[in-house]
């Protein structure tokens, strides 16, 4: 059995594959779903920004000569109740897709004024047959985009899964691709399963759940605590079949309280075997040796070489806010709190080393995406005397913090529009709680934008009580239009793994749910997804870097202490677990 320490407060709470937009994190999917239920094309192995063909369930896709039809064979898996794995259950996620476009966390609406249609609005017809999936578009597109950010979102649905109620059949899976049926009956599916989904006191016994198809089942699961445990598939049919007999993972409210268990040593029965440390205990980061300086080396541990996620960092600022967000939809505004923003003096401090940058909408690091020229040379600016310049020559008084509209306006000197006189330059962002070093972070981010005279009062909460919050402001959600900023760790650029935007930026898409929009930008986007010259990207990079739709922040290196009696694989960028590649050595 191995040991994980979790991130404080931070636990997945969705079991089932299809998420809504307060579902959607790393900690749900790649952490926690995968291991249990495979997508049909999964990425990230050996720490590589690539998809990877062995693990996944979808042999390559072929396409027609018009680009416009795509045929996937699905490998012959099978499930752990004895079903085989066929195309019928890529369909019946597909279905799901089309009939709940409103519950999955990944939609992108269509955008008719720029021809825009995304997954699975520009399928025209989706069969499936034997092991067989055939899609037809109505349109050409990248394929590369498609396969990369829409084909990956995809996780086949055990035929076990198409009821509506315990013992109620349904008709999802079965139903024709967007007929009145399948809207009905999908829904009826839908109501069910997402009830069972959050039901985490249940989720290790129930019927449902057990039934996978990757290289684990759950063992048990406390929805209280966090606390849960993985066991073998033994039905596994992948290619790499646990060596582990169990993998428990373990809880914690503070990283404070998960480095006494570390320092306590690795050689008790309750022992941690993989946990991390805190930024404030972690030796300073050496590149040719990261476990120089480690503090646990006396205790067993040894800290293996970071993994650079494919990710960009930063914090959510809701435009939608009827108080804050006029301030956030000011160029100059965002500009001059992103030049208050210490990314490198944050890093070197209070990370001693262990982080880069974010400085564009596409990750620097790891190798593997497309970087245009200018974001190759783009660099994290941090300016407090030029950010107050361009509140003082936009109408603001910033002789105290926060500064104070009193020039109002839409001119090219006055505040903007929706900014009333005697508006303050303030809001209040919420961060995640139980670490010390996020503790000082936010103290200095808040401290930096008062030199500039904007007034940041910063807020702990859980994780999970963030990831809940940042919700999108609509009719049927109105408590996400109450939120200011939500500092809750970015964008792992996983399930949609094209560095692109149609599933972050563009108006409307399932995670912006801080309400960015910006019509010059869903054209750049909309490029990028149905052609297949890579200066499209470029562009839609270029124009972003000027947009400033988040306020980026350092991304953070994990300083992980591990066992020395185990091996772990070689990390994956897109933040998921593969421990059937761990093993004990003598």
């Amino acid at each position: 059995m191995v040991r994980v320490a979790e991130a404080p407060s931070t636990f997945p709470d969705a079991i089932w594959p299809f998420d809504s937009a307060a579902q959607v994190s790393t900690v749900n999917t790649s952490q926690f779903q995968e291991l249990f239920y495979r997508p049909l094309y999964y990425w990230g192995l050996n720490d590589k920004v690539a998809l990877d063909p062995e693990v996944s369930l979808g042999e390559a896709p072929a396409w027609s000569p018009d680009g416009k039809t795509v045929t996937i064979r699905v490998k012959p898996w099978k499930w752990s109740n004895g079903e085989d794995v066929t195309a019928q259950d890529v369909l019946f996620w597909i279905n799901m897709a089309k009939a709940e476009t409103s519950n999955s966390g990944y939609y992108t609406p269509p955008n008719p004024a720029i021809g825009a249609k995304y997954f699975p609005d520009n399928v025209a017809s989706a069969t499936a047959s034997g092991q067989t999936l055939t899609l037809t578009l109505d349109t050409p597109v990248s394929q590369t985009w498609f396969t990369d950010d829409e084909l990956s979102q995809i996780t086949p649905m055990p035929l076990a899964w198409d009821l509506t109620g315990p013992g109620q059949k349904g008709g999802c899976a079965n139903d024709a691709f967007g007929s009145d049926a399948a809207m009905a009956d999908c829904a009826a599916d839908y109501a069910y399963l997402s009830a069972q989904s959050t039901k985490g006191g249940d989720f290790a016994g129930s019927p449902l759940w057990s039934v996978v198809d990757g290289p684990w089942k759950l063992k048990t699961y406390n929805g209280t605590s966090g606390a849960y445990a993985i066991v073998p598939n033994t039905a596994y049919s992948g290619p790499q079949k646990p060596y582990l007999d169990e993998v428990d993972f373990v809880p914690y409210t503070s990283d404070t309280t998960e480095y006494a268990d570390l320092k306590a040593g690795s050689g008790g029965a309750n022992a941690i075997d993989v946990g991390y440390l805190p930024a404030e205990d972690s030796p300073t980061f050496n590149a040719k040796n990261p476990d120089a300086g480690n503090p646990l080396s006396g205790a067993g541990y040894y800290i293996p070489a970071p993994t650079y996620l494919d990710e960009i960092s930063y914090y959510q600022i809701n435009f939608a806010n009827p108080d804050v967000g006029p301030l956030f939809k000011q160029p100059y505004f965002t500009k001059a709190v992103q030049d208050t923003v210490d990314q490198q003096g944050i890093i070197n401090g209070i990370w001693k080393g262990w982080g880069y940058p974010s400085t564009g909408a596409v990750p620097s690091l790891p190798a593997g995406n497309p970087l245009s020229p200018k974001s190759q040379s783009e660099k994290a600016t941090y300016d407090p005397a030029a950010a107050k310049q361009l509140l003082r020559g936009h109408g603001w008084n910033t002789d105290s913090t926060p500064a104070t509209c009193t020039n109002p306006g839409t001119g090219p000197d006055q505040c903007g529009a929706g900014i009333a006189a005697g508006t303050k330059a303030a809001f209040t962002m919420n961060y995640p709680s139980g670490q010390a070093a996020l503790d000082t972070m936010a103290a200095d981010m808040r401290s930096d934008a008062a030199k500039a005279g904007i007034g940041i009062t910063v807020v702990s909460q859980t994780q999970n009580t963030i990831g809940n919050e940042g919700v999108a402001c609509t009719a049927a959600q109105p408590a996400g239009c109450q939120w200011q900023a939500l500092l809750y760790g970015g964008w792992v650029f996983a399930p949609d793994y094209y560095p692109t935007g149609d599933a972050l930026f563009a108006t409307g898409a399932g995670p912006n749910v801080w309400s960015f929009s910006d019509p010059k930008l869903d054209q750049l986007i909309v490029k990028t997804t149905t052609g297949s010259d890579v200066n499209d990207l470029y562009a839609y990079e270029d124009y972003i870097a000027g947009d400033q739709p988040v306020i980026y922040t350092p991304n953070t290196l994990t300083v992980s202490e591990v066992t020395r009696k185990l091996h772990v694989d070689a990390g994956d960028p897109f933040q998921g677990y593969e421990p059937e590649y761990w093993y004990y050595t003598k």
